[in-house]
């Protein structure tokens, strides 16, 4: 295998790359029954969102 040199990420706008991490289970749960955190992160202006959600599969 060769070993390539690292290049940088170039980000040029907002909203152009963004990271998604789901958060461990709560326990318990929050009163409207979410029991994961969706945390959204945009990498250029650093922006962040928290969303609670209830289930991680798509039903």
């Amino acid at each position: 295998l060769a070993v390539l040199p690292l290049k940088p990420v170039v980000i040029e706008e907002p909203f152009q790359q963004w990271g998604l991490d789901f958060i461990r289970a709560l326990n318990p749960s929050s009163s409207a029954r979410h029991t994961h955190i969706l945390a959204t992160t945009d990498y250029f202006t650093k922006f962040v969102e928290a969303i609670p959600v209830k289930s991680t599969t798509s039903k």
